[in-house]
């Protein structure tokens, strides 16, 4: 996972060092000497990440947080502090102004890649949500909202998967006298994945060993699988200098860890900051969701039209060009789609379109955006993919429709549908959107002329 980091320190051996490590990984790295340089590079460079030393001579890394927080051009951008003096009063006032996590000198390179994978990873699903709620502000759906205007607590509740009885109530008894949200204490990894479904918490607190033999890991790997729970916030606790499986955790999709033995406001402190996190997310993608409903959304689907679908494609353009990478795009449509309206009737043919737009979909990735041009035809964009990725990506929604009859409503049986798929590569030189299209169109075309219910390319189609 690539990306560009901003390192911010005063010692030039401490810059070469932290430069050398993240190239080492292929991180784009920047670097600044100082805070006011930092605030520069940061509004100039957009990095996907900062790492940021506390004790500067000009303005200290706590107030340089603060500063990139309270800004709307970087306070989406994800900062580690970088600091000598690793006590809990330093992780405390970090998070309070708006750090995501801390590093420790001397570096552990384990902990250092692990942390940076995992915000990474945040950070580009933000830019995703941030990136369709700016495409919907400029339709004048939504009104913009940052993270700090969210309050800092969502109603909760939390839970709790301790590694021991006595534990689990004394992080219950400081939870509940310092959280305004309701608590969930559970006694085994079964009893906490049932509980997790039903009550649906904001927020999951996670020893590594869990009791009854339960695994943490595991859980934190099952809690990210489900999709009731995927977006919660999950804080692992593992045992003082176990930075292994502090590393695998946010590997397997932890949001953050503690070491236990822990200062229980650190423990606070991380929690709000998730919570922050989460119901800013939360947010974003309701806004979307909700926003888009009258303008962008196709009434009979419940996707995306082509009113949205031509303002998301600039935007995928504008990703290709920031990272001189690759994007498909999709046409897809129904074969012989009249016939069904013809012999069953505008219900079915109604039917049909809705369970089509379901199975595809259930098909793409959550970054591909799915749309409906109108009647019986389908476009997706995919952004950052090769022709490999697209072909398998077709293949699979082609599959997808043929491989089960379609249900017709009151009793008219069942229609075998099937789609032909036109695909075209794009990459950051294409700057005209419709053109794009139209060479997915044109494959769309050979796969219809060449017997329908197939993939075709748009180099095979030139």
């Amino acid at each position: 996972m690539s990306g560009r980091v901003l390192v911010v320190d005063d010692v030039p051996t401490n810059r070469l060092l932290l430069r050398a490590k993240l190239s080492s990984a292929y991180y784009d790295v920047v670097v600044a000497e100082n805070g006011t340089r930092a605030l520069e590079l940061a509004r100039s460079e957009q990095p996907d990440m900062i790492m940021l030393d506390v004790m500067m001579p000009d303005i200290d890394g706590f107030t340089v947080c603060s500063i990139l927080k309270s800004q709307e051009e970087t306070a989406h951008i994800p900062v580690i502090m970088v600091t000598s003096l690793d006590t809990p009063e330093e992780r405390i006032r970090g998070l309070e102004v708006g750090a995501d996590d801390f590093l420790s000198k001397p570096f552990n390179d384990l902990a250092l890649f692990a942390r940076v994978r995992n915000l990474m990873r945040m950070k580009m699903m933000f830019d995703e949500l941030r990136l369709r709620d700016m495409t919907s502000r400029e339709l004048g759906l939504t009104d913009y909202i940052s993270e700090q205007d969210m309050e800092p607590e969502v109603g909760g509740p939390i839970l709790l998967a301790p590694r021991c009885q006595r534990e689990g109530e004394e992080w219950d008894a400081f939870l509940r006298d310092r959280l305004n949200v309701p608590t969930i204490l559970t006694s085994s990894e079964r009893e906490a994945l049932n509980l997790a479904r039903l009550e649906l918490p904001d927020c999951f607190v996670v020893h590594q060993h869990l009791m009854e033999g339960g695994d943490g890991l595991r859980f934190v790997s099952a809690l990210r699988a489900r999709p009731e729970t995927r977006q919660s916030a999950i804080i692992l606790v593992v045992e003082n200098g176990d930075i292994q499986t502090a590393a695998k955790g946010l590997d397997l999709g932890a949001s953050d860890y503690i070491e236990a033995p822990f200062d229980p406001s650190e423990l606070v402190a991380r929690i709000r900051s998730q919570l922050r996190r989460k119901r800013y997310s939360d947010w974003l993608r309701s806004s979307v969701r909700n926003g888009l409903k009258m303008a962008v959304i196709d009434p009979l689907t419940g996707i995306y039209n082509r009113r949205y679908a031509a303002q998301h494609m600039n935007r995928v353009m504008e990703r290709a060009r920031e990272i001189d990478g690759l994007f498909a795009v999709m046409m897809i449509d129904l074969d012989k789609f009249k016939v069904i309206n013809d012999r069953y009737g505008h219900d079915a043919g109604d039917a049909v379109l809705r369970e089509f737009s379901r199975r595809l979909q259930e098909n793409i990735r959550g970054v591909d955006l799915v749309a409906r041009f109108g009647g019986e035809e389908f476009f997706v964009a995919m952004p950052d993919v090769d022709q490999l990725a697209a072909a398998a990506a077709a293949e699979r929604i082609r599959g997808a429709i043929e491989g089960a009859p379609f249900i017709l409503p009151h009793g008219a049986g069942e229609a075998h549908v099937t789609v032909s798929i036109g695909v075209a590569i794009a990459d950051s030189s294409d700057e005209d959107a419709e053109a794009i299209i139209r060479r997915a169109d044109l494959a769309l075309f050979e796969s219809k002329e060449g017997g329908r219910n197939r993939v075709s390319f748009f180099a095979q189609a030139a």
